[in-house]
């Protein structure tokens, strides 16, 4: 039944009657259907979609609106360039917070981890139990009273073995220790430009020369740091017994690495001026021992 009442509505013809209020002028008829009412409506949509999109696409007339959302090919290029360069910058970043906590264990005394992740305090705690349920699941608990007092004894007689082996192992370290004679010698040959001044915290000297200059290793040790800094450039700091370091600030080029043995005159470094605390081509030098620096033109041998 709605069907047919539709197809009525639309094949039906209707007349439209304008009265005007003026009695002298004609009425006026229009006859129509919805039909062609419809076709013309539709027709009259289409020429008027038509010309605005000629308008808006090939006429400065498009200018006014905004411009689409969606990205050409250079574009996507550069947001691809973008991404690349924010990415290299969060490397750097974390690179830069590494090295600082580093610097920070170096500093406080501690050693430093081999492993970077070690320096993340959330990778230590689940090291720390993973290693606490292996070693529970190694212990073979039984409830047998004399196999653990057998297994006691038997025991007994490594460990004192291996007590017996660290106490001769502390006293041979003592022993070299008190015999080891420790002295510093000149890292590089140049001018002293500046002396050691702790009121304005320069806490080493400087050495003038050309940049490339041979930079050496003051005393024999282990390289416990080397690489880049933002203020002291290419720096190297070697562990010394005894618990002394020596810093070299300023480097062009870094020729060891971390955990490297070097011994008292084997060539580090040259010289150079990296870093935003430097005023020209030098080497800056300090001596520690632990937390505390020290006067190197006191403790130089060959310094004249």
């Amino acid at each position: 039944m709605k069907k047919k009442k539709i197809k009525k509505l639309l094949s039906s013809n209707y007349e439209l009657i304008l009265l005007p209020k003026i009695t002298s002028s004609e009425a006026r008829t229009f006859r129509f259907n919805f039909l062609k009412v419809l076709i013309v409506l539709f027709l009259i949509y289409v020429i008027s979609f038509s010309a605005l999109f000629y308008m808006f696409v090939y006429t400065p007339l498009g200018k006014i609106f905004p411009t689409s959302s969606y990205l050409g090919n250079e574009n996507y290029s550069e947001v691809i360039k973008l991404q690349e360069k924010i990415l290299e910058l969060s490397r750097e970043v974390e690179r830069v917070q590494q090295i600082n906590e580093r610097l920070n264990l170096i500093l406080e005394g501690k050693p430093i981890p081999i492993d970077p992740r070690d320096l993340d305090t959330n990778y230590q705690k689940e090291k720390i139990r993973r290693d606490s349920l292996r070693l529970l699941g190694n212990i073979n608990l039984s409830n047998n009273i004399y196999h653990i007092f057998m297994k006691t004894l038997n025991r007994i007689p490594l460990l004192y073995n291996q007590m017996n082996k660290l106490i001769q192992d502390e006293m041979e370290q003592k022993n070299s220790e008190s015999r080891e004679f420790l002295f510093f010698i000149k890292p590089a040959d140049g001018l002293v430009t500046r002396g050691y001044n702790k009121s304005i915290s320069h806490f080493g000297i400087d050495f003038s020369m050309p940049i490339g200059s041979v930079v050496r290793a003051s005393a024999s040790g282990i390289v416990i740091f080397a690489d880049y800094t933002v203020n002291d450039g290419y720096k190297i700091i070697i562990s010394h017994s005894r618990g002394y370091f020596t810093i070299y600030k300023h480097l062009s080029q870094l020729l060891k690495k971390e955990r490297d043995f070097v011994k008292q005159g084997d060539i580090i470094a040259l010289s150079g001026n990296t870093g935003k605390l430097t005023t020209g081509p030098h080497l800056h030098f300090e001596i520690w021992k632990y937390q505390t620096p020290l006067n190197p033109e006191k403790i130089l041998v060959d310094l004249k």
